[in-house]
C-alpha cells in the first residue's frame, strides 16, 4: 500500500513539473531552446519515479546517469546563456563567437559526464573507454580533414582574436563586417547586405586586414587636382574648411593635405582624413568631395580637366561680360528694397551692386555661425536659408530666409561677432558685400553713417523682438545699442 502512495505522489510530482515546464517553454521564447534536452529530461525522470524501485540495480543506475548527465547539460546551457548572451554581451556590446562558447560547453560538459561515471561506476575502467575514444576520433579525423582543419583554425582565430564580432575586416579580396564565427567558418556582412561564408581554415592562410583595430579611427587618402594659377595656401585653405564642414570626418586626428604632382593640367593634391565609421566611408567621401566643389566654386578655384575650346574667344568676353552686367542690375534692385541702404543715392547704389560677388553654398553648409568674427553682408538670391540661435544648426530656428532676405549688416558696418547661425536648406545663391566696399563712400560722405545707424537700430529692435518670442524661457542676451552707440562703432570700424 505504501508503494502504491509513494508511486501516486511521484506521478503527481512529475505532472506538476512537466505542466511547469511546458508553461514556461509558452512563456518564455528563449527556453524553446532547451526543448529536446528538457523532453529526454522528463523521459529519464518519469522512467526514475515509476519505475526506479521496480528495475534492477543496474539498469537504475544507468537511468539515474542518464538522469544526471542530462540535467548537467541543462545547467551548462543555462550557465553558457546568462555568462556570454548577459554577462559578456552588455558589458561588451557584442556577441561572443559561437566557437569560444560551444568550446566551452563541451569542456564543461565532458568533465561533468567524467564526474557523473566516476561516482556511478567506481570500477569503471576509464583508460580503456580513453583509448577507445582516441581510436574513434583517429578514424573521423582522416574522414574529415577539411573540418578537422576548420575546427582548428577557428579555435586559433578564437586565441589570437585578430578581430571580433562587429569589426570591419579585410579577408583576402573580401571585405565586409564580421557577424558571426562558427566551428566551421566565419561570415561578414559586406556593405551591400550580402554575406559572404569563409571557412576558417582559408582565413588562417590569407592576410587580415582590421579596420577597426586598434581604434575605430581609420584614416584615407582623397586626391584633388586643381588649376595652375591658384596659390597652393589658398588651395590647402579651401580645402581644410571644406573637410571642416562635414561632421564625419574627425578633427583628431585632423586632416592633412599637400601638394604630391605637378600634372599635364592640374597641380594635384592629397588630401589625408580621419573617420570612426568604416561602414559609410564611401558616403563620407561623397560629402566631403561636395564640399569642396562649393568650396572651390565660392572661392574661384577651378578643377581642371583635358578640353579643348574652340568658341571665339571674343564672344566669350562678350557673353562674361553680359552676364555681369545683368548681376549687377539684379545686385541693384535688390539693394533698393532693403531699409538699411536708403540713404544711398542711386549711382552709389550702382557703385555697391558692383563691388558685390555672388556665391553658392551647397544644402547643409553653414553661411555664418553665432561668435564668429566677420565683416561681410548677403543677400540671397535663390535658395532658402534657416537661421538658428545657437552656434549649431540643431539649436531652436528663428526663421526662413528666401529671396531678397538678408543678413549680416551688423558685421558689415560694425564688425561685430555674427549673433546668429545661418545654414543653407538647400543649394543657395547668394551676393556677398564686404565692409570695404562702403569705405570709400563713407569717407566721401560721413552722413551716410547716420542713416545706417539709424536703420541697424529699428533691424536690432525687430531681430531681438524675434529671438525673445522663439526663446521664449530665456532673457534677451544684451540689451540693443543705441543709435549714438551703433553710429560710433561705424566710425570706430570704418576708421573714420
Amino acid at each position: 500500500m505504501n508503494d502504491l502512495v509513494m508511486d501516486a505522489i511521484q506521478t503527481l510530482m512529475a505532472f506538476a513539473a512537466l505542466s511547469g515546464a511546458l508553461y514556461l517553454l509558452k512563456r518564455f521564447k528563449a527556453l524553446a531552446r532547451f526543448r529536446g534536452s528538457l523532453n529526454i529530461l522528463f523521459l529519464v525522470s518519469s522512467i526514475s519515479f515509476f519505475m526506479g524501485s521496480h528495475i534492477e540495480q543496474g539498469y537504475a543506475r544507468i537511468v539515474y546517469a542518464s538522469l544526471f548527465c542530462t540535467f548537467a547539460y541543462i545547467v551548462i546551457r543555462l550557465l553558457d546563456i546568462v555568462m556570454f548572451e548577459v554577462v559578456v554581451h552588455h558589458r561588451r556590446g557584442l556577441p561572443v563567437p559561437v566557437v569560444l562558447r560551444a568550446t566551452c560547453r563541451w569542456v564543461f560538459l565532458s568533465l561533468a559526464i567524467y564526474l557523473i561515471l566516476k561516482h556511478m561506476y567506481p570500477d569503471l575502467n576509464l583508460k580503456f573507454l580513453a583509448f577507445s575514444t582516441i581510436v574513434v576520433g583517429y578514424i573521423l579525423g582522416n574522414a574529415s580533414q577539411d573540418t578537422l582543419g576548420n575546427l582548428i583554425a577557428g579555435l586559433a582565430l578564437t586565441g589570437e582574436r585578430p578581430f571580433s564580432i562587429g569589426d570591419w575586416v579585410r579577408v583576402g579580396d573580401f571585405v565586409g563586417r564580421v557577424s558571426d564565427m562558427t566551428w566551421r567558418a566565419t561570415r561578414l556582412q559586406t556593405k551591400t547586405l550580402d554575406h559572404i561564408i569563409i571557412p576558417n581554415a582559408t582565413i588562417a592562410r590569407e592576410y587580415i586586414l582590421n579596420y577597426s583595430r586598434p581604434t575605430r579611427s581609420h584614416g584615407f587618402t582623397q586626391q584633388v587636382g586643381v588649376n595652375y594659377g591658384v596659390p597652393p595656401n589658398k588651395v590647402r585653405a579651401s580645402i581644410l574648411h571644406a573637410c571642416d564642414a562635414v561632421p564625419q570626418i574627425l578633427n583628431d586626428p585632423a586632416p592633412l593635405v599637400w601638394l604630391h604632382n605637378y600634372g599635364d593640367f592640374s597641380i594635384d593634391y592629397t588630401v589625408k582624413f580621419f573617420i570612426r565609421d568604416f561602414g559609410k566611408l564611401e558616403q563620407i567621401q561623397s560629402d566631403m568631395m561636395d564640399r569642396i566643389w562649393y568650396e572651390f566654386k565660392r572661392e574661384d578655384i577651378v578643377i581642371p580637366f583635358p578640353i579643348r575650346d574652340v568658341r571665339p574667344m571674343n564672344d566669350v568676353v562678350a557673353k562674361e561680360a553680359l552676364e555681369h552686367e545683368a548681376a549687377v542690375v539684379d545686385c541693384r534692385t535688390l539693394l533698393g528694397e532693403i531699409s538699411i541702404f536708403d540713404a544711398l543715392a542711386p549711382e552709389e547704389r550702382d557703385q555697391v551692386a558692383s563691388r558685390m560677388q555672388e556665391k553658392i553654398f551647397g544644402a547643409g553648409e553653414v553661411l555664418v555661425r553665432k561668435g564668429a568674427s566677420g565683416s561681410k553682408f548677403y543677400i540671397i538670391l535663390e535658395g532658402n536659408t534657416s537661421v538658428h540661435l545657437g552656434a549649431e544648426a540643431s539649436s531652436p530656428q528663428l526663421a526662413v530666409l528666401q529671396r531678397g532676405d538678408y543678413f549680416g549688416e551688423m558685421s558689415l558696418l560694425t564688425g561685430e561677432e555674427r549673433n546668429a547661425t545661418v545654414v543653407a536648406v538647400n543649394d543657395c545663391r547668394v551676393v556677398e558685400l564686404a565692409h570695404t566696399a562702403l569705405a570709400d563712400l563713407l569717407k566721401e560722405k560721413k552722413s551716410l553713417a547716420e542713416g545706417f545707424a539709424k536703420a541697424l537700430k529699428q533691424r536690432s529692435e525687430a531681430l531681438a523682438s524675434l529671438q525673445e518670442s522663439v526663446a521664449a524661457n530665456s532673457k534677451r542676451q544684451s540689451e540693443v545699442p543705441s543709435e549714438k552707440a551703433l553710429l560710433s562703432k561705424i566710425w570706430n570700424f570704418f576708421g573714420l
